[in-house]
């Protein structure tokens, strides 16, 4: 009942609105037009504002899709220049490998890193690499990362520095000192090193070679700090690594040219 009263209202001012267009047509320039002129502009109001409302809508709509066009390229653009950085990261990277082959006695070549470990008393790493073996020597182009621990298929995985089984012969160039750096889960320990050698804080520690797993002159860690033990000739002294490996894409792997115990699949 309701839908059919609202029908007849529409009705009524469809027809209204007919006959005044057909008047003003009619009287067009007459004085009863311009009389009525008025109330035309009343009845034609409401077209008037639902033109100008539909109008709005469909601006609105080319707008917000010429909005989401732009967003797709932003984020197409900014895509690419992330992966051109990541390249070019990449590229540096492996020319500084390169700059260290210069070592003797190691065949040396890159490696991909596949993986880190969340394990952060050893933060072990996960290299894409053939023909690498156990013990074979990890570093950066800043300096020693690790050793190869155990191998597969063009993959091996790597001790870190932070691991606490890892102990590398360390020096300081130009000193006696002789001392084993263990890892620490987020740091490096060097313990009982005579006071009257003791390093000072920032000096740099290298491989020494001492044991000949290590080829000697690589930069190992940056000394934090030196602390004397009460009541004897010795002090204990906390560093971290040089090489921040976490953020490489790519390291290198020295082989020694003797080892032959290579990953053969069966």
């Amino acid at each position: 009942m309701i839908f059919t009263e609202r029908s007849h209202k529409l009705w009524l001012i469809a027809v209204l609105l007919i006959a005044l267009f057909g008047i003003s047509r009619f009287f067009a320039g007459s004085s009863a037009m311009l009389s009525m002129w008025p109330a035309l502009e009343v009845l034609h109001a409401p077209v008037q504002w639902w033109q100008s409302v539909d109008l709005w809508f469909i601006e609105r709509q080319k707008l917000q899709q010429q909005y989401l066009t732009l967003e797709k390229k932003a984020q197409d653009q900014a895509a690419v220049i992330q992966e051109v950085n990541s390249l070019r990261e990449e590229n540096r990277q492996l020319r500084s490998i390169l700059e260290i082959s210069d070592i003797i006695g190691y065949r040396w070549h890159a490696a991909k890193v596949r993986g880190r470990s969340p394990e952060p008393m050893s933060q072990r790493l996960i290299l894409q690499v053939p023909d690498v073996s156990k013990d074979d020597v990890i570093v950066s182009s800043e300096g020693l990362v690790g050793v190869v621990d155990t191998i597969s298929p063009n993959h091996a995985t790597v001790r870190t520095l932070f691991d606490a089984s890892l102990a590398v012969p360390v020096t300081i160039p130009g000193t006696q000192l002789a001392a084993l750096a263990r890892g620490q889960g987020d740091s490096l320990s060097i313990n009982f090193i005579p006071l009257d050698i003791a390093p000072q804080k920032g000096q740099v520690f290298y491989t020494s070679g001492a044991g000949g797993l290590f080829p000697a002159g690589i930069a190992v860690a940056v000394i934090t700090n030196v602390q004397p033990i009460p009541g004897q000739l010795f002090a204990n002294v906390s560093a971290k690594p040089i090489a921040h490996w976490q953020h490489d894409s790519w390291l290198a792997v020295a082989s020694q040219l003797h080892s032959i115990q290579t990953f053969t699949s069966p």
